[in-house]
């Protein structure tokens, strides 16, 4: 037990429960690939904690004290050097950072030095490729030194010159609703089951994971993920209070705003990374949410 790598597990386990306690349950442990007794508790712990991260901010069986979970996200944009050189407003809502204090910081610096995540994040994306990779736990150190997990997605930008970091993540706010406001927003009094937040999560993840493509119809969608489209628009629809069309498009347009800012990508190119069929189309849909059009936005760089 008296290994560096014993050491380093029993204080990410110490960590995680003491996350868990506070209510914290998006936390895992990265694995080791060994094959002992201290990995099987690894492996349980980030099981119970995913098991009630669903059974307590999804399906709403557990009373949370009068908070509820809302969705925060943030995208940072990295250089060649995995340095920040942009980034979203959400990392406040995060990390209790302000943007310009991430501005020049390497990534290292946000995950505390365990890069290990981040660096096969990179490993699997090929030279050149702008394709997103799957969903990894990468682990933040916030504004008050605690580790805050969050899951994020990775992709390399076109002109091979750097990484668009994004991240995304429950946070509890307090509620202020009573349980008759809480039933009615459900619908028919009726809460959804722990399967019901697993199916929207799978779609959820897809999303993210898929917005430099055109969206598939909900009919596609529903075959995909074998179920019904009337389940699969109410279920979205309640746990992340908008429809799967509009989060698609409000989610690529905020990242296609952070990189006409952040970028000398041509317009175009950004409206293309970004699953917009033509850049008109492009254009018209980023004047009518940000009251300007993208040759409008002013450019940092």
């Amino acid at each position: 037990m008296k290994r560096p790598h014993n050491h380093k597990r029993i204080v990410a386990m110490h960590q995680m429960l003491f996350e868990m306690a506070r209510g914290n349950f998006n936390r895992q442990i990265p694995g080791s690939g060994l094959d002992d007794e201290l990995e099987t508790l690894v492996v349980l712990m980030n099981m119970v904690a995913e098991e009630l991260r669903e059974s307590v901010l999804f399906s709403g069986h557990i009373n949370t004290h009068g908070v509820r979970m809302l969705e925060a996200s943030a995208t940072l944009l990295l250089d060649e050097g995995d340095r920040i050189v942009g980034s979203s407003s959400g990392a406040m809502a995060l990390l209790g950072l302000e943007p310009s204090e991430l501005i020049g910081k390497p990534i290292a610096a946000l995950l505390g030095g365990a890069m290990e995540a981040y660096v096969i994040m990179k490993e699997q994306q090929s030279g050149g490729d702008i394709r997103l990779g799957g969903r990894t736990s990468l682990h933040f150190i916030s504004a008050n030194s605690l580790t805050v997990t969050i899951d994020c997605y990775l992709e390399r930008l076109a002109s091979g010159k750097g990484w668009v970091l994004s991240c995304q993540a429950p946070y509890l706010v307090n509620s202020g609703s009573t349980g008759e406001s809480r039933e009615k927003s459900i619908g028919k009094g009726k809460y959804p089951s722990r399967s019901d937040a697993r199916l929207i999560q799978k779609v959820y993840d897809y999303i993210l994971g898929h917005l430099h493509q055109p969206l598939p119809s909900i009919k596609e969608l529903s075959r995909q993920f074998g179920t019904n489209e009337f389940k699969l628009k109410e279920g979205f629809r309640h746990f992340l209070h908008n429809s799967i069309y509009q989060f698609y498009t409000e989610e690529r347009l905020k990242r296609a705003y952070l990189m006409i800012e952040q970028t000398e990508i041509p317009l175009k190119k950004i409206a293309q990374m970004n699953g917009f069929s033509s850049y008109p189309n492009f254009s018209r849909t980023f004047k009518r949410r940000f009251g300007m059009s993208p040759k409008d936005l002013h450019r940092l760089l």
